[in-house]
């Protein structure tokens, strides 16, 4: 008993049981995606109660500070402020004040006009300290980051001494400088908290602006875009999570980062994603080893099927069949296939003769009419020559003379066209700069434009392209569009031939004029034998400049210009590099 052939659709589920494999990959990639924005919300919320706790802390020891001024400021003693000369028992109270906290760098009074009328350093009474107190008086009292003085660097906080004894008026102004360096090391314990967690991060301070003010860890940058509010948010362009948090209402409008990249917070989930590749690999090794012995027998007779079509649509016909080695769809389709291309094998052998019948009709009708009319003329003037001979000379003998000189000469130039077209020589290609043809063109009808008060204008591109062609044949094919454009226009006029930039496989150059243009009638035939829209014109000439297009592997098309005349666009393929392309 004889099993029916297996049906192609029947190898495709074989080969596609294979496949199970994929919603392995899909979960596997899901479970990754997952993990990561788990741990992502995960850590981006940690980071964010740190930021927080660092924030809090921060704000805490502001505030303290803030009121410890406001409170001193608003005894008794400072109403010897009035005296406007330094006082020593505010300058004591300000010592033991400074004592009192290691984050307290120094005190100063200054009264309204801007002297330092006590401190609790002795620095401030000398010339460098006034320097450095004007300075300190300058400064903004809402906290813009750390002043520089000397070899330290300082938070001022300020606030204004009242006057004990009542009324709207200031006896001066209370500073007090908190050592930043105090700040910073809560930024370096909250980085030490941390890592003793296995967190590598950088804990930033930014001031209102954005700007960087205190930091503990490496410098991270971009950080200033990465989040405006409080939480937490994530830069994958820069590669990093980050939790933020400001400071107090009644505090500097601060805030605080802890920031972390992305590579070593989502370490654990790459981790997995690593575990699960290696298991995918396996899992797929193995797949590709069943598929590719079970694929061969399906996918062997369509690399075939695949390899005739393109030799098809290259147009090598009649030797392009692909062996039948089954009898279910492939091979149902693989008969077709031959006799398919049997038939187009065929039908193009009749078209290629047909096409030459039609042409050498074309032809031949062509040069039958023009001959006719020409030896017509010939036959005439030459009748009207032999009575004019046979009596005494005629003054009309030099006109007919050069009637039949013009008729000849017309007829030699058709007759010399024809073989022209009939006998195609063969290009010689070669790696060439496009502009040197049109160039060489421009200059050969310059003569003949100038004579007319004709104006050429080339218009080179930028980076001049290079395209495989017959020189001669590509410099004819300039000239002829060139003479035609510079007879279309009347005197005064102007020819323009623009070159633009190669793209990415050819390159396009335009010859156009301000003539009167090629009437529409005219202008989808205008590249046939004998078509022409001068009176005087054979019709031959464009042909020979589309036939030569063609052989360059180009295209030649025609559309009126922005002036209203004619404008021819040719396109070629450029050349070819590689050595690998060549062959």
């Amino acid at each position: 008993m004889t099993l029916p052939p297996l049906s192609l659709r029947g190898k495709l589920f074989g080969f596609a049981a294979l496949l199970i494999l994929v919603p392995g990959l899909l979960l596997s990639f899901l479970a990754d995606r997952s993990a990561r924005d788990s741990l992502q919300t995960v850590i981006g919320r940690a980071l964010a109660r740190e930021a927080l706790h660092t924030a809090d802390r921060l704000s805490v020891l502001l505030r303290a500070e803030h009121e410890t001024l406001a409170s001193f400021s608003r005894q008794d003693l400072m109403r010897e402020i009035r005296v406007a000369d330094i006082d020593k028992r505010i300058a004591q109270a300000l010592l033991t004040l400074r004592d009192g906290s290691p984050a307290r760098a120094d005190y100063l009074v200054v009264d309204v006009a801007g002297a330092v009328v006590a401190a609790s350093s002795a620095h401030w009474y000398t010339e460098v300290g006034h320097a450095d107190a004007a300075r300190v008086h300058g400064e903004d009292s809402r906290y813009n980051g750390p002043l520089v003085l000397g070899a330290q660097r300082v938070l001022v906080l300020s606030t204004p001494v009242p006057d004990p004894d009542g009324g709207m008026a200031e006896l001066g102004q209370l500073y007090g400088l908190l050592d930043w360096s105090y700040v910073e090391g809560l930024l370096d314990a909250e980085r030490s908290d941390l890592a003793a967690q296995e967190i590598a991060a950088t804990v930033l301070l930014m001031d209102a602006h954005g700007e960087t003010i205190a930091s503990a860890g490496d410098a991270t940058r971009g950080t200033e875009g990465l989040m405006t509010e409080t939480g937490y948010g994530i830069d994958r362009d820069a590669g990093l999570i980050a939790g933020a948090a400001t400071l107090d209402a009644d505090v500097p409008a601060w805030r605080l980062l802890v920031v972390e990249p992305l590579e070593h917070a989502l370490a654990p989930a790459q981790a997995l994603t690593r575990r699960l590749a290696v298991t995918t690999a396996l899992a797929l090794a193995g797949a590709l080893v069943l598929a590719t012995l079970s694929a061969r027998r399906v996918v062997r007779p369509l690399s075939e099927l695949t390899e005739a079509i393109r030799a098809m649509a290259s147009g090598r016909l009649g030797t392009n069949t692909v062996p039948v080695r089954s009898d279910d769809e492939v091979g149902v389709l693989a008969r077709s296939f031959n006799q398919m291309a049997g038939d187009l094998d065929e039908a193009q052998k009749h078209l290629v003769e047909a096409e030459k019948f039609a042409f050498v009709g074309e032809l031949a009708s062509g040069v039958a009419h023009e001959v006719r009319t020409s030896l017509g003329v010939l036959r005439s003037a030459a009748q009207m020559l032999g009575r004019s001979l046979s009596s005494q000379p005629d003054p009309e003998i030099p006109e007919l003379v050069g009637m039949i000189r013009d008729e000849v000469g017309r007829l030699g130039g058709v007759v010399d066209d024809l073989l022209t077209l009939d006998r195609p020589r063969a290009i010689h290609l070669e790696p060439t700069p496009l502009s040197q043809p049109i160039l060489r063109a421009a200059e050969f009808v310059e003569p003949q434009a100038r004579e007319k008060r004709v104006e050429i204008r080339v218009q080179q591109a930028e980076h001049d392209a290079t395209v495989s062609c017959d020189r001669e044949a590509l410099q004819h094919v300039c000239v002829n569009l060139l003479v035609n454009a510079v007879r279309a226009v009347s005197p005064g006029g102007s020819v323009s031939v623009e070159i633009d930039s190669p793209r990415a496989t050819n390159v396009r150059f335009r010859i156009e004029d301000d003539g009167p243009g090629i009437p529409d009638e005219l202008r989808e035939r205008i590249f046939e034998p004998f078509v022409t829209a001068r009176d005087a014109g054979v019709g031959l000439g464009l042909t020979f400049v589309k036939r030569a297009v063609h052989e360059h592997g180009g295209n030649i098309r025609v559309h009126a210009s922005d002036s209203g005349g004619a404008c021819f666009e040719i396109e070629l393929p450029l050349a070819r590099t590689n050595p690998e392309d060549e062959a």
